[in-house]
């Protein structure tokens, strides 16, 4: 190998590397004003928006599924990216008739078992609610957000990976806060994992998913 070749596949190494080391995970933890300690909102949405676009720019979003399961939408709350295809499946023996009036993407898939739609794509930004025209405690979320650096919570923090440096606006999103709640923060990622907290001004609402009554067979299971 040349002395030449040699350099120019160090230099590409070299770059490689330090491409990769820039890259940094944001750690988001919830607070509210009202409490000492951490609160955590499983299912919550956590995203980070670049206020520069091109830090953002050839990722694609990934297709997600939205599966209705024990007469529920499986997950409850769904993140996907704008652009993304949203799959619905139907895991369960009877069928559904799932549908949003949202003003984010408005749209219904009529009754169906065993064959899954055509995928819905979502092109705008905000939060769809869902509902099933037959089981009517079916309720479900999809948060579609304007950037592929999305996660939800599990626990008492959330961890959003591989964020290029660079400044971004942290929101978060579930049904148990107030609109005013999901108020960003801009934040400044730097190239090293660092931990960021985000401070809920307002009451939190007690809200989660309906439970499903026990199985029978009545005259809608019966499709």
């Amino acid at each position: 190998m040349s002395q030449l070749i040699r350099k120019q596949v160090l230099l590409a190494l070299t770059v490689g590397l330090v491409c990769s080391a820039a890259l940094a995970d944001l750690s988001v933890a919830l607070r509210s004003d009202n409490s000492d300690g951490p609160i955590s909102l499983p299912g919550a949405v956590i995203s980070a928006v670049p206020l520069d676009s091109q830090l953002s720019e050839g990722v694609t979003a990934p297709p997600r599924d939205m599966a209705q399961e024990n007469r529920q939408f499986r997950p409850y709350i769904l993140a996907t990216q704008v652009g993304a295809p949203v799959h619905f499946p139907n895991r369960d023996p009877i069928a559904h008739h799932v549908y949003s009036f949202s003003q984010t993407k408005t749209f219904e898939l009529p009754l169906y078992r065993e064959d899954t739609p055509e995928p819905i794509i979502f092109n705008e930004p905000g939060v769809v609610p869902l509902g099933c025209n037959i089981h009517d405690w079916m309720l479900g979320y999809i948060v579609v957000v304007d950037t592929p650096f999305y996660t939800q919570m599990t626990g008492a923090e959330a961890v959003l990976k591989n964020l290029p440096p660079g400044e971004y606006e942290i929101a978060v999103w579930h049904p148990s806060l107030h609109p005013e709640e999901t108020l960003g923060k801009i934040v400044t990622v730097t190239g090293k994992d660092q931990l960021e907290t985000l401070v809920l001004h307002f009451k939190r609402r007690k809200v989660s998913q309906p439970e499903a009554p026990e199985p029978r067979l009545d005259e809608w299971d019966d499709y």
